[in-house]
């Protein structure tokens, strides 16, 4: 008979084999086993956590918080990109050829009117000026001679004592000599204008820029401007109004449109509102054919010097004002493909949706048109906080929502 062997410590399942019957876990020999007591309180957590039943949570109803629309005025504005310039540009430019000797201020520096900014080498323009005078001196002299001998020749001529011819002579001689001296004093007037020519003032008060040139170079009027002044306070707003926007704002009264006295806010680049309002100064005769615009110039107070010619900005006007507008939260204004709507409870906390058109925004608040007359009104509860579970709940008829209103929150 063939036998099977039945590797150690393997229960045989051969027919005619006696069962084998396996003794029962004993829970004390188990927790004999385990040495540590919380291992085995850890273990029996597990046991109980798992046969737990899972609670259910009940949903809670979500809370919307809502307002009620607002009329009030909106202007309805303007705004145009613009640069900045001095209300005076000058630029320094030598009226004489000399050496440039010196720069009397800073870089950048502000000046004052009559403060000196450089000054060129004047010594040959002082030789000139001391040979002028000595040239104008020999001549009135002379000129002094002749009618000295003018004067005396005369009574003796009538006399016959000399010759008429004489006198005549002396006489035409003192008239050349006259001329000489006012030849002789326009040339030392030159000479002194040319001397004063080395000194370069500042012309008003206002920024010097960079100097365009070095001591020790030779200038000349040939040479270009030595540096500009810009007169920065206040400081000129430039930009363009096309013909659309002009049409639209004429005929505007007070304060309202681009016009000579009108105010302007003014934004930085930075997107920060600067403090003080530009006014419209000047503004330009004729449209540009080329570019359709017509230019408008305002002066801007710039104490502090904060802002720079160059510098862009922009420029707001107020057009017109929308009296008594329908507004709501910026917030609560919801937009799709291009169009623009509001959620509205109704007396159950219903939401409904409401179609409306954008307005003008004034800060926090968005003007709003409603496309179905009174289906908007100062009375009506505009959602503007749990807009998602609005708009979820609008599309369930059954829905109720809880709503309370912002004032309380």
């Amino acid at each position: 008979m063939t036998r099977t062997a039945t590797p150690p410590g393997k229960p045989s399942f051969n027919k005619g084999a006696r069962r084998r019957v396996i003794p029962s876990m004993d829970l004390t020999r188990l927790t004999g086993s385990i040495s540590s007591p919380a291992v085995f309180l850890f273990l029996l957590s597990l046991f109980f956590a798992g046969c737990k039943k899972t609670e259910q949570v009940p949903h809670e109803t979500p809370t919307l918080i809502y307002e009620h629309p607002v009329t009030m005025d909106i202007p309805v504005t303007g705004s145009w990109v613009g640069h900045l310039d001095g209300v005076d540009n000058a630029s320094i430019v030598p009226q004489i050829t000399g050496y440039l000797q010196t720069q009397n201020y800073a870089n950048g520096a502000i000046v004052k009117k009559g403060e000196v900014l450089f000054r060129i080498d004047d010594s040959t323009f002082r030789d000139q000026v001391s040979k002028a005078k000595a040239t104008l001196a020999q001549a009135q002299a002379q000129l002094q001679q002749l009618n000295y001998d003018a004067e005396i020749y005369r009574p003796l001529a009538a006399e016959n004592a000399i010759s008429k011819q004489k006198y005549e002579d002396t006489r035409l001689s003192a008239l050349a000599a006259e001329a000489q001296v006012q030849q002789a004093a326009a040339a030392l007037a030159l000479a002194e204008k040319n001397l004063s020519y080395t000194v370069l003032y500042a012309p008003f008060d206002g920024i010097a820029g960079i100097s365009r040139t070095n001591i020790g170079d030779l200038v000349s009027p040939e040479s270009g401007p030595l540096a500009v002044v810009s007169s920065v306070n206040p400081i000129r707003v430039n930009f363009a109004v096309t013909q659309q926007e002009w049409i639209q704002q004429a005929g505007k009264n007070g304060n309202e449109g681009v016009q000579t006295g009108s105010k302007l806010d003014i934004t930085l680049k930075d997107g920060t509102k600067y403090p003080e309002q530009a006014t419209v100064v000047a503004i330009d005769r004729a449209f540009n054919p080329q570019t359709g615009t017509i230019r408008v110039q305002a002066n801007l107070p710039n104490a502090d010097y904060l802002l720079r010619p160059g510098m862009f900005i922009i420029a707001t006007a107020r057009l017109a004002t929308v009296k008594n507008a329908l507004t709501v939260p910026a917030k609560s204004l919801l937009s799709t493909q291009g169009r623009f709507f509001v959620i509205v409870l109704d007396g159950s906390n219903h939401p409904s949706i409401i179609p409306v058109q954008a307005g003008t925004q004034l800060g926090d608040r968005q003007q709003v048109i409603p496309l179905k007359p009174d289906s908007l009104t100062p009375q009506s509860k505009v959602v503007v906080d749990g807009l998602l579970q609005a708009e979820a709940a609008s599309r369930n008829p059954a829905a109720r929502l809880k709503a309370v209103p912002a004032s309380n929150q």
